[in-house]
């Protein structure tokens, strides 16, 4: 039984041979060969002189590191001696965060900023984090230590009514 192809699939089958020979033409890398541009002409001019920054001695820029850039009057500002702080009383433990390599203390002062301290590193006053936990942080200087721990909210207290009680209904 032999069947006679209709228009359409003769249509289709010449369509995919075409698209057979255009895939066998693209993998045969015909036409790959580049494109080059053509030479540029050579400049009118034969050299161009190559300008160098000149050398100066370090001694000579000393300026620019002892004077500010940025202020107005290219003063130095002015030192701020380090505050020496007794205590940790103007400071108020806020947060603390434990991950595996990282423990950093989140301090409030009563005015300012917030501050963020690493295990180890020292504040501005001078007093340095030694240990930390989930509940407080331990701070050193000159041999004095402090604990400032977490507030923890307080639940109210229990209440004096009895508990509610259910009607007793009998099941379906």
């Amino acid at each position: 039984m032999t069947s006679v192809l209709r228009p359409l699939e003769w249509g289709l089958l010449g369509l995919a041979g075409l698209l057979g020979v255009l895939m066998a033409v693209i993998l045969s890398s015909i036409g790959d060969e580049p494109q080059w541009l053509p030479e540029p002409s050579a400049p009118a001019q034969p050299s161009s002189r190559v300008q160098t920054a000149p050398s100066i001695a370090l001694q000579d820029l000393a300026a620019t590191w002892q004077t500010p850039l940025f202020s107005p009057d290219r003063s130095p500002d002015r030192v701020v001696g380090k505050a020496q702080v007794s205590s940790l009383a103007n400071l108020t433990l806020s947060g603390i965060m434990i991950t595996g390599n990282l423990q950093m203390a989140m301090l409030k002062p009563a005015s300012g900023p917030t501050l963020t301290v690493r295990l180890g590193q020292a504040l501005p006053n001078g007093w340095r984090l030694e240990h930390l936990t989930p509940q407080y942080a331990r701070f050193s200087l000159d041999g004095r230590t402090q604990t400032l721990s977490l507030y923890a909210k307080r639940l109210p207290p229990p209440s004096s009514r009895p508990p509610m009680t259910l009607p007793r209904e009998p099941l379906p």
